[in-house]
């Protein structure tokens, strides 16, 4: 059976291992900040992902400001009445609050 890592991978991985600690230690700074997570690579890759939730959080205001019926676009304007008889028809209906509750065509 063979081995997954083969001596020459190890000692490679090993070079490197020693190459990068010996370049950390020579700068006490890259250090701490590679050790606190504060380097540039990743407070920038922070920033993208602080930045991508913001946006969605906006998106998902924004659609909590309409109500379920209603829509900003304007060639879907004319399904609005019916979509709301409908959406405030479901409420007036027994079935809608008690089960048991079937997918049509799906799962039982």
């Amino acid at each position: 059976m063979s081995s997954w890592f083969t001596s020459t991978t190890l000692s490679d991985l090993k070079h490197r291992v020693q190459s990068s600690v010996s370049n950390l230690a020579n700068d006490p700074d890259l250090l701490l900040s590679k050790l606190t997570l504060t380097s540039p690579e990743l407070s920038a890759e922070r920033d993208k992902i602080d930045s991508e939730e913001k946006r969605k959080e906006q998106v998902k205001d924004s659609l909590a400001e309409i109500l379920p019926w209603e829509t900003r676009d304007r060639e879907l304007e004319i399904l609005v009445e019916e979509c709301k008889e409908v959406i405030l028809g479901l409420s007036s209906e027994e079935g809608t609050f008690t089960g048991p509750f079937v997918l049509v065509g799906g799962l039982p």
